[in-house]
């Protein structure tokens, strides 16, 4: 038996749906958060699609993790069962760091301009706020990460896999920490890197008690074209120019956004010799949102 769980009004639409198409008798819909639904039987495996952007974007995951441990019987099994985060250098990105700084550039004037009709219409000196809006602008422009499908040519390199987990053993606990990785990423294509940009692939292979006969890989690589979820691109303010063989040491941390759990900042540093001059750059906070 299938016990299908559903928290908003999409219930109602499947129960039709599952009553249209004679499978009443085999599809239960429950409308409901999976952490309040109470089953007689503990189910065999787990279903959900649960993925975000970059992986984690909407922390979905919590969610499955406590059905795993509360309503799926022990040595059950969950689709998908693996999944990975990889990074990598790209380029081709300098159109849309010129678009942002047009887009800023505009912005800024049209404040000014707010400024100068606020003060001479209505006598109202507004100019105490330009320092947060423009910190507003630089955070949204400079420090959001985009949603992008990027084309295969614009990797300079192969990606380096920085998280790897087996969703049958990580707890929650490990779900909330910060996600720390120190890597490398070796350049072989030659020419600006101006941004990095991250990635996820996950696989449905079961578990160890209940293997699944043919492993498949959903996979969010540039290099399989674009999918719903795209990539992220964390734009260089700085970009760099690389030669074959250059290596980016490059630190990372992933936390969830204080004013919004479900969402997430990811913080890079980067260090290397690119055509053997030095390339430093502290480390820079990406908002996912």
């Amino acid at each position: 038996h299938v016990y299908a769980v559903e928290a908003t009004e999409m219930a109602l639409y499947a129960r039709r749906l599952v009553k249209a198409n004679g499978l009443a008798k085999a599809i239960t819909v429950i409308q409901g958060k999976a952490e309040e639904v109470k089953l007689d039987v503990k189910a065999d495996i787990i279903i959900s699609e649960w993925m975000g952007c970059f992986l984690l974007r909407e922390s979905m995951l919590d969610t499955v993790i406590w059905a795993r441990d509360n309503l799926m019987k022990p040595g059950g099994a969950l689709y998908p069962s693996h999944a990975r985060i990889a990074i990598g250098a790209i380029g081709g990105m300098k159109e849309r760091m010129e678009q942002k700084r047009q887009m800023d550039k505009s912005d800024r004037q049209e404040w000014s301009t707010f400024l100068q009709l606020a003060r001479n219409k209505y006598m109202v000196d507004m100019n105490v706020l330009t320092p947060s809006y423009h910190k507003e602008l630089a955070d949204y422009y400079y420090n959001t990460a985009m949603c992008v499908n990027l084309h295969p040519e614009q990797l300079m390199g192969e990606a380096t896999s920085v998280i790897e987990w087996d969703l049958h053993t990580i707890t929650l606990e490990e779900l909330k920490k910060d996600k720390i990785a120190n890597f490398e990423v070796k350049i072989s294509r030659a020419g600006l890197m101006d941004a990095l940009a991250g990635w996820f692939d996950v696989d449905f292979k079961g578990s160890k008690n209940q293997p699944a006969s043919k492993n498949v890989v959903l996979s969010t690589s540039p290099r399989v074209g674009i999918t719903h979820w795209g990539q992220q691109a964390f734009l260089l303010t700085q970009p760099a120019q690389c030669g074959v063989g250059d290596v980016a040491k490059i630190s990372m941390k992933i936390s969830r956004q204080k004013k919004n759990d479900r969402m997430i900042d990811a913080f890079f540093g980067m260090d290397g010799f690119f055509k053997s001059v030095r390339y430093t750059m502290p480390e820079t906070t990406y908002h996912i949102d």
